[in-house]
């Protein structure tokens, strides 16, 4: 049938997803897209519009399947121990062999934050949408007499969002995954 599209563009835009992760946007060439999905130019920008849409498009992706499934741990009974599943998880990630390691939206905003571009906007939201799940745990936890009434919750949550970039960075650069647990331990200790 003309027209018809013969793949699947959910498992398209996941395969882009990996693509551009593993060497960001202006490194991913249009010919590794093609390959990592296995469409052809037409197709892809038939279907995902440009290459910058595309990457948008796979940044809201990697938040939906990876940010998500994190700011639900934060959803517990206890602060602490809700603190510490979220970056359990975030640590454990790095040893997912099927995803590239650190983080595409970390790797997005070192490449592209420092233009004022719709991407860093993107990026931007992604990090702010964070730090206020953070910040709202924070004040639960206050409510609930897991952190002390005096709190600064914004504070808090900014020390909590920098740590979950430098955890990214740590995968990315580090081969031993201890090096963040270490620094989880010390993070841990000092909340």
């Amino acid at each position: 049938m003309a027209g018809h599209k013969q793949f699947e563009e959910s498992e398209a835009l996941n395969s882009a997803m990996l693509a551009f992760w593993e060497k960001g946007y202006e490194a991913t060439s249009l010919a590794e897209l093609e390959a990592a999905t296995g469409l052809n130019k037409s197709s892809l920008y038939n279907t995902f519009g440009s290459k910058q849409a595309l990457y948008e498009q796979c940044l809201d992706r990697f938040s939906e399947l990876y940010g998500s499934a994190l700011v639900a741990l934060l959803g517990g009974d206890d602060f602490h121990d809700d603190i510490e599943s979220f970056f359990n998880a975030l640590i454990e990630r790095q040893r997912d062999s099927t995803i590239p390691n650190g983080c595409m939206m970390t790797f997005a905003a070192l490449e592209n934050g420092h233009q004022n571009t719709q991407l860093a906007k993107r990026v931007e939201k992604s990090m702010d949408t964070l730090k206020e799940a953070f910040r709202l745990r924070c004040e639960r936890a206050k409510l609930d007499g897991d952190l002390p009434a005096k709190t600064d919750s914004e504070a808090k949550a900014s020390m909590l969002l920098a740590m979950t970039r430098g955890i990214a960075v740590l995968g990315r650069g580090h081969s031993d995954i201890n090096v963040a647990k270490s620094a989880l331990k010390g993070m841990l200790t000092g909340l």
